[in-house]
């Protein structure tokens, strides 16, 4: 950092990574506040700058000092990625530790305990609190944990049985037996004695429901478009396989389809979304959710939509920018097991894939809802000119913006000034206004701002 940087950061003060000390008397201190940049955002500790930002500088040897910050990371573990510099300001000397933003599934400890960044504060986590911050950083996983109650027996042969005939494996369980095909697929472990982990439960229990309640997924079908009147509902308790067939079975039996017999007398059925996004949709729903929650997967059917709402947002360290392009997964040993059957290809491209059958049928691209907790898919039935032509509030740069949409995934301000011949300002304020009418979604900042379509 150049001596410019260094005062600018020091006028902001401290926040969630920036942490000033003015001198190296309490090594504890500094060692928690290093270990809890580690593990939030990274970020810049200044000693020799007391609390208000002023700058006092430090009287020490600097080799001694250098020497004490260095040994911070032999009591921190992992050893923190640090890079110490040694600064002149206003003729005094400061030292400026900068710590590097955490790797993913990585988290740091000061003498066994877990510290991180809230707001200009060090904190350390306790309890429910700590659960919650390895459940984000995808280390505690649901599907990997043990789970004590469940025996040997809870598990069934006969589904277990399915799965290894669709890998060739017919004679396996005869050969080997139940306890041997959990252990080979990472489904059990010995240690300190034979335990079945949940994700053996969730795939092939006898009664999923029974040890994890939140595994049910609800369907409704709704009269009209608001969640009022019911005309069909089911509540399923299975496992996870039969859970997506299920689902999927009410969800085309709930929406309108054609049967077309041409002049061959073939059969067909088109439906009025693509099943395919359907099974998509599902499918992403039940291995990406969070089973940690105690809340269960919803679908609901109106007339106009249907929306698929699952417990969990996005991966922590999944940017929502990245959303769609690459693959993260929440729940990695259901993952492997979908991935085996075909459910999932594990690519990253069932959200391109999903738009593209959505436009083939003329229909809009889904439409997401990311919450902190929650994550929503709704899929529209409404073609995507549905009520472009009725609004005469748009000019013909806003259609021609959203005609070039309906071939491509995103806009971003310079494609549309080039696309209509218009200013950068301009286009911005033109695609501001298209969110606001909510044509348009709004994706970043700055310059690395782009723009989705929703209607």
């Amino acid at each position: 950092m150049d001596e410019d940087e260094i005062r600018t950061v020091i006028q902001k003060g401290e926040n969630e990574e920036v942490e000033f000390k003015e001198n190296i008397s309490n090594l504890q201190s500094i060692s928690k506040v290093i270990c809890s940049f580690s593990n939030t955002r990274g970020g810049v500790l200044f000693i020799g700058v007391k609390d208000n930002g002023m700058i006092s500088g430090l009287d020490s040897d600097s080799d001694i000092i250098q020497q004490k910050i260095s040994s911070i990371t032999d009591v921190i573990y992992p050893s923190p990625i640090l890079r110490i510099e040694e600064k002149w300001i206003d003729e005094k000397m400061v030292f400026i530790a900068i710590v590097q933003r955490p790797v993913e599934n990585v988290y740091y400890t000061y003498k066994g305990a877990i510290y991180v960044r809230m707001g200009s504060t060090t904190r350390r986590l306790e309890g429910q609190s700590q659960l919650e911050f390895l459940r984000r950083k995808q280390i505690l996983s649901f599907d990997e944990n043990y789970s004590q109650e469940v025996k040997l027996h809870d598990i069934d042969e006969k589904k277990v049985q399915v799965y290894l005939e669709s890998r060739g494996q017919n004679n396996f369980l005869k050969e080997k037996g139940l306890e041997e095909f959990l252990l080979s697929s990472k489904l059990a472990g010995t240690i300190p004695e034979f335990n079945i982990k949940n994700a053996a439960v969730l795939l092939f229990g006898k009664a999923p429901n029974y040890h994890f309640p939140q595994s049910e997924l609800k369907l409704v079908r709704f009269s009209g478009n608001e969640p009022v009147s019911i005309t069909d509902y089911q509540l399923i308790q299975d496992d996870v396989i039969n859970t997506i067939e299920k689902s999927i079975s009410f969800i085309l039996r709930n929406i309108k389809k054609e049967i077309i017999i041409d002049g061959s007398s073939k059969r067909s059925e088109n439906y009025e979304y693509p099943p395919e996004v359907i099974r998509e949709a599902i499918v992403n729903a039940v291995v990406h959710r969070d089973y940690f929650s105690k809340d269960s997967i919803q679908a609901s059917i109106f007339d106009d939509r249907i929306e698929i709402t699952n417990p969990g947002s996005l991966p922590n360290d999944l940017e929502r920018e990245l959303f769609g392009t690459i693959s993260i997964q929440r729940n990695q040993v259901l993952y492997h097991f979908l991935r085996d059957l075909g459910y999932v290809e594990g690519l990253g491209t069932g959200i391109p894939r999903m738009r593209e059958k959505m436009r083939k049928m003329g229909l809009s691209d889904p439409d997401f809802l990311i919450t902190q907790n929650f994550f929503r898919i709704s899929l529209k039935n409404n073609t995507i000119n549905e009520g472009i032509e009725e609004d005469i509030d748009l000019n013909e740069r806003q259609r021609k913006a959203i005609e070039y949409l309906k071939e491509n995934n995103k806009i971003k301000s310079d494609i549309y000034s080039k696309l209509c011949s218009v200013s950068i300002p301009t286009a911005v304020s033109d695609l501001n206004d298209l969110v606001e009418k909510r044509y348009l979604r709004k994706i970043g900042e700055y310059r690395g701002a782009y723009y989705e379509l929703i209607h």
